[in-house]
């Protein structure tokens, strides 16, 4: 007979799962001696994690797994996936039974999650004064709460509600709700969540987010690459949606990894005093970078920048793709040869390009110019103050054609 009670906040309550399972697969608590209750509204605190026994760690697909059962509608699926992680951490037997139906459980997840996703569009439809999405889908499982997200980012942060099998839900425009149809919905919180059978920016369609902040926010989940596996964070675009002026770089450095912001290190402090210099003021443009993680090797405990390479910057260029047609700058300036010959489709030598006006494919004015980087490791001094002269008299030649008429 069960001797542990669990409380859970609602039905595919993973993060309040997760946290009990760590705390009592560390105690080596039985499946068999625990009971999972859903307590809407009053639902204590998961507990923390007890410092008896030892740390372990769950392979990504075994958790996988986890959440996918969590996601199933099988009344057994918290303790099925608690099981699962139980089995692994213990090195005790699945019976074969449980095994197959957590498969066959992830399996039609898997499935439903795809078929959101790929028809969302065609799910969803538009109406209202505040152009609500809505739309009904005939779900067997809790993957289109898990898919939330993935919704309201591809949505482009507008209000949506989508109607399922005895229950609703609901994206507000500044919260996400969910009730029984015969009750108020209530707040969900998205870290609540199971992760979705996939990654989120998996079928997720860039070209047709329309809101910037949608597009950052989805990029802040994007491990396609290794370097963001390795990477503190993404490091997104900053600035004005309207900016008449986007400045593009190679990649962030080690404190744009740790802030979360582009150009706020050594490079970015002599960047800003050259925009003054040039009468620009930063926060009157956007910038941003061709890649969007830090890459690094380690030296000792210090992390030394490696150039991004064809791949990294081919797996982020749908995000600066993105922030291009969204902003529509009248003039891009390409910080570097990375960037430049990012954007200009070709090898770039910047002594060949730089300090002039390139009409690029899309009718937007670029200037290539060094990157501040370079002014940092010109040894000579005398040098360096004629590259820096330089520098600034390229972004006064990109604020002379910002100030032109559009041609």
């Amino acid at each position: 007979m069960p001797q542990t009670t669990i409380a859970l906040a609602h039905p595919i309550d993973f993060a309040r799962w997760r946290a009990a399972t760590r705390d009592l697969v560390t105690r080596r608590v039985p499946p068999d001696d625990i009971a999972w209750h859903i307590t809407p509204g009053d639902a204590p605190a998961a507990a923390a994690p007890s410092p008896a026994g030892q740390p372990f760690r769950i392979p990504r697909e075994t958790m996988q797994l986890a959440a996918d059962v969590v996601q199933s509608m099988l009344p057994d699926r918290f303790t099925l996936a608690y099981g699962l992680i139980y089995a692994h951490v213990t090195g005790t037997d699945i019976a074969p039974s449980d095994l197959a139906r957590m498969e066959d459980a992830a399996k039609t997840v898997r499935a439903e999650t795809v078929h959101l996703r790929h028809d969302l569009f065609t799910l969803m439809q538009r109406s209202g004064a505040n152009d609500t999405w809505h739309g009904t889908l005939d779900a067997t499982t809790y993957a289109p709460e898990s898919n939330a997200r993935f919704m309201t980012f591809q949505l482009s942060l507008a209000p949506w509600r989508l109607s399922l099998p005895g229950r609703r839900m609901e994206w507000t425009g500044r919260e996400l709700l969910h009730g029984q149809d015969d009750a108020v919905a209530a707040p969900l919180a998205f870290n609540s969540l199971p992760p979705p059978a996939m990654p989120l920016v998996t079928d997720l369609d860039i070209p047709r987010i329309t809101a910037l902040p949608a597009v950052a926010l989805a990029a802040k989940t994007c491990r396609i690459c290794p370097m963001a596996r390795r990477a503190t964070q993404t490091v997104f675009g900053e600035g004005r949606s309207d900016a008449r002026m986007m400045f593009v770089g190679e990649q962030p450095g080690d404190r744009e990894d740790i802030a979360g912001r582009p150009f706020v290190g050594p490079a970015g402090q002599l960047f800003d005093r050259a925009l003054l210099e040039a009468g620009i003021e930063r926060d009157d443009t956007y910038v941003t970078n061709t890649v969007k993680h830090f890459k690094f090797r380690l030296r000792g405990t210090r992390r030394i920048h490696e150039k991004a390479g064809p791949e990294e910057i081919a797996a982020c260029a749908p995000w600066l793709a993105a922030e291009r047609r969204i902003i529509r700058p009248h003039v891009l300036v390409m910080l570097g040869a990375t960037a430049a010959s990012a954007l200009l489709g070709r090898h770039v030598t910047i002594g060949r390009e730089r300090s002039r006006a390139i009409t690029l494919e899309d009718g937007t004015t670029g200037v290539v110019t060094v990157h501040p980087s370079f002014l940092l490791r010109v040894p000579d001094e005398d040098a360096r103050t004629r590259e820096y002269a330089r520098f600034v008299a390229d972004l006064r030649l990109a604020a002379d054609l910002r100030s032109a008429p559009p041609p």
